[in-house]
């Protein structure tokens, strides 16, 4: 019986490890399989030609953003327009020395960025890493900053085409930036343009010319964040990972040897499995969003515990983001076109619909809510809004709606026409 036993104990193992070695070469051969199969097809030659150009604006952007002097104190940080004007409104930069020495010194840098954009087509350039691309992203931002920077300041030197020039550029560069690339990029693009309606509707254009408004106006109009896909960054990230070595594993595992090929070959099943759900995320308005969201839960948990990547949860970010774009430059759309009515009428109209089609091509969308903005004149004066993030009409309360133009363009404005005070 002894012997039987062992016997019987022996073939166990032997089976036990044999399923173990078929288990293991299945796991070799589907890791293979994943890693050699494409997910996505490359790019034509010739796209693949202009985004290596030298006459690419993406490097001649780069090259701008060396070697920049430090901002003043006042201006340091990760900032946006409306501290800017909230500073220049405070403070008149002409008796700050820190201030004058900025401006001059990043003045030839900020024409330098109107004549690329204005020159030169935008490609995002391959990456490296996705490390490296985001420090290029906060090269970016900080061009943008310097733009909206010398917006207000050519604002508060009188200089109206100046102003509007560079507003203009900074809308430009986020909406370059939005529409090429990853994830990251959409998001970062987004945030530029952001911050280049609040610079925008910081100016006084009450004050301008109707020359002046029709022609931003008109520039506008090419650059609505409407035209951001976020399909074609989604494809971005599936090149990613065909490129190898841009999504990083750990430094333990390193990018090499089986245990990396296993987990690359998971990514890969991932993707395959969910490309639909990511590609049709691309497509959502926000309103939709969190019913995508709600049926991704569990799929999202598991990217973020097993995956070297986040894409279910940067393509929701990205929903988000672009949405705020979308709206922030549709209320830039509504100011001009209010302050061109007043010009022509001498008050407000009492609807938004009456800004069409004179003013506008279409009603200005909060595409929050995927409906016209909130809106309403009384007193000479007129209140406008998107009830932002949380779906919520909450009568303008800048707490919880998105005031169009934000409180920040009164006080800079008023700092205009009385700089003593």
């Amino acid at each position: 019986m002894r012997r039987r036993t062992k016997q019987t104990s022996a073939k166990r193992r032997i089976f036990l490890f044999l399923g173990l070695l078929l288990v293991f070469a299945g796991l070799v051969v589907a890791a293979r399989f994943y890693r050699t199969k494409p997910l996505i097809e490359p790019e034509s030659p010739e796209m693949a030609a202009k985004r290596m150009s030298p006459d690419n604006a993406y490097y001649a952007l780069l090259e701008v953003a060396k070697d920049l002097p430090a901002p003043p104190k006042n201006l340091r940080g990760e900032i946006g327009p409306s501290v800017i004007a909230s500073q220049m409104a405070v403070r008149r930069p002409d008796d700050d020395p820190e201030m004058i020495d900025y401006f001059e010194t990043t003045r030839p840098a900020a024409e330098a960025i109107v004549q690329i954009l204005d020159q030169k087509a935008y490609y995002c350039a391959p990456l490296e890493s996705l490390e490296r691309n985001r420090q290029v992203l906060d090269s970016f931002q900080q061009l943008a900053r310097i733009l909206c920077a010398h917006a207000l300041y050519a604002a508060k030197k009188g200089n109206p085409e100046q102003a509007s020039k560079f507003a203009l550029s900074c809308l430009r560069l986020g909406d370059s930036v939005a529409k090429d690339g990853p994830f990251d990029n959409v998001n970062s693009g987004c945030e530029i343009v952001d911050q280049a309606a609040a610079c925008a509707m910081c100016l006084p254009w009450a004050d301008y010319s109707q020359e002046c408004l029709r022609s931003f106006s008109s520039a506008l109009d090419v650059l609505r964040p409407a035209g951001i896909d976020l399909s074609r960054s989604v494809d971005w990230e599936f090149r990613l990972v065909e490129a190898g070595g841009i999504y990083a594993f750990s430094e333990e595992d390193g990018n090499s040897g089986l245990m990396a090929s296993m987990r690359e070959a998971a990514l890969r099943r991932f993707l395959r499995k969910h490309e639909a759900a990511l590609r049709k995320a691309a497509q959502l308005s926000y309103p939709e969003l969190p019913a995508w969201s709600g049926r991704q839960r569990r799929t999202r948990h598991i990217e973020h515990r097993v995956l070297p990547t986040r894409l279910m949860r940067a393509v929701e970010s990205s929903v988000v983001n672009v949405t705020r774009a979308r709206t922030s430059v549709e209320g830039l759309r509504a100011v001009l076109a209010l302050a061109l009515y007043k010009m022509m009428r001498g008050t407000y109209p009492e609807l938004l619909e009456a800004l069409t089609p004179e003013f506008l091509d279409s009603v200005p969308v909060d595409a929050y809510m995927a409906a016209p903005l909130r809106y309403s004149a009384a007193n000479g004066t007129y209140r406008m809004y998107s009830v932002g993030l949380l779906g919520k009409d909450d009568a303008g309360d800048p707490r919880q709606d998105v005031l169009f133009p934000p409180p920040t363009a009164a006080v800079f404005q008023a700092s205009l026409k009385s700089p003593d005070e």
